[in-house]
């Protein structure tokens, strides 16, 4: 049924509660969607509905009333009068998807139950439409009577006076360079500047002797040259000749003593040479020795070359020590022995291969079957990854799925549902559906358009 030849529009009321919600004319065709949320045409607090519900559907120039189960109602078509219910149960009307499609005509009018609320529609000759509303002339006024007088007049005010500001400061002569003489003490020393002061000045302030000259005494002595005094002085002594072995042993023994009376009770010290409790030893001193706070650190640790293995709590073996029995080695660990051959190697985790095939196509409108084709052959590896995931934890998983979905005006799919599922798998169905949601059609002519692909899964061997 077309539009043009119809010459008739779609009226659609809703009544909720006994209240009226709303009423539209669509004088231009196009799909009517009610639900609960804001990009419908009628909004329905319904959880019976999807949140966006094409109830009259426009395709290939054709109105069509798509209808739930859970619908009831009255519809008079071409002279009769079709109860909804009764319908729906008979199996008389096409179904798609989980919706039955019932087509009108020009002459269809009626109404639909969704729970609490109750949908009319008829077809009737689109009304003129009514004339904008123009206040007059008196009551319009001129663009001079909608300025604000006041506010425009203390912009231009200040607008000027920052104007003349400006332009003054601009005249204003540029002052001339400071110079250091012209510094203030108190910013000098900031500064880090040394002023120089005027020769006449300084002149004046200096003492003058009995022939009429004037004395000034001039510190030269500096610490840079008492250190190069220092330096010169101590390249002009003469060098010690080599000292012997003797005299270096004797330096080292008198240096060593010095180091042991710094650090002779230190916390450390103390620590390693330390008692237990009851004159018990600690466990730093039963390793290190047989306890006592003033054995030094030479003697606590004298003669510790290797590490080697003790026979009992009293000995101490090293290797190269007297009496020392054996040193520590790696087998006198006591490891369990395994007779077999340990072979590790990198995990790999085995590659699901899978097929995925496509079926013939049923598609209810007019769009080209070979562009859709080659769309939905286009993401079939998208599809078949769906499955591949569910194989992996049931490698025995195959079966058929056929998906039917609407093409709308602008391309893009909408009402996926599953119209066929011998896998009985939910996460292939929903993540098949989030696929398709995403895939952009080449645009149908004279509205939307229906398609029904089965796909057929199977484990490749």
């Amino acid at each position: 049924m077309s539009h043009a030849n119809i010459g008739k529009v779609l009226r659609v009321g809703v009544i909720y509660k006994g209240k009226i919600l709303d009423e539209q004319i669509f004088r231009k065709p196009e799909t009517v969607y009610v639900g609960d949320t804001a990009k419908a045409h009628f909004t329905i607090p319904s959880s019976s509905l999807p949140s966006k519900f094409p109830v009259f559907y426009y395709k290939s120039g054709k109105y069509e009333l798509v209808i739930m189960e859970n619908m009831t109602g009255k519809i008079f078509l071409k002279g009769k009068v079709i109860i909804v219910e009764d319908v729906v149960k008979k199996g008389i009307l096409k179904k798609r998807g989980k919706a039955y499609i019932l087509p009108l005509a020009s002459d269809a009018r009626g109404k639909l139950v969704v729970g609490s609320a109750v949908i009319l529609f008829q077809f009737i000759t689109p009304p003129p439409k009514p004339p904008k509303l123009k206040l007059p002339r008196s009551i319009r006024g001129s663009w001079t009577q909608r300025i604000d007088w006041t506010y425009a007049t203390t912009q231009i005010v200040v607008y000027i006076l920052g104007y003349i500001w400006i332009m003054w400061l601009m005249s204003l002569p540029k002052p001339a360079p400071t110079t250091l003489d012209q510094i203030p003490d108190r910013f000098a020393k900031v500064l880090g500047v040394e002023k120089i002061k005027d020769e006449h000045k300084e002149k004046a302030k200096l003492p003058k002797n009995g022939k009429g000259e004037k004395k000034v005494k001039i510190a030269k002595k500096s610490t840079s040259k008492k250190v190069d005094k220092k330096e010169s002085s101590a390249g002009k002594k003469t060098r010690k000749k080599p000292r012997d072995a003797a005299t270096r042993a004797k330096e080292e023994a008198i240096r060593t003593a010095e180091m042991k009376k710094k650090v002779a009770g230190m916390g450390l010290l103390k620590l390693i040479g330390s008692k237990g409790s009851k004159g018990g030893g600690g466990i730093i001193s039963d390793v290190l020795g047989d306890g006592g706070k003033d054995k030094d650190i030479d003697s606590a640790l004298a003669g510790v070359k290797h590490i080697g293995i003790a026979t009992n709590s009293s000995q101490r073996s090293r290797k190269g020590d007297v009496g020392a029995v054996k040193t520590a080695k790696i087998g006198n660990l006591k490891v369990a022995k395994s007779s077999g051959k340990l072979a590790v190697s990198a995990r790999h985790e085995k590659k699901i291969v899978a097929s995925a095939s496509i079926g013939a196509p049923d598609v209810d409108g007019v769009v080209d079957q070979a562009s859709i084709s080659r769309v939905v052959k286009r993401h079939r590896r998208a599809i078949r990854r769906c499955y591949e995931k569910a194989l992996k934890t049931n490698p025995n998983l195959r079966g058929k799925i056929a998906v039917t979905f609407m093409i709308t005006e602008r391309g893009r799919t909408d009402m996926i549902e599953i119209s066929q599922d011998t896998m009985h798998e939910p996460k292939v169905a929903s993540c098949i559906k989030a696929v398709i949601r995403r895939w952009r059609f080449p645009k149908p002519e004279n509205g939307s358009a229906s398609v029904t692909f089965p796909f057929v899964f199977a484990p490749s061997n």
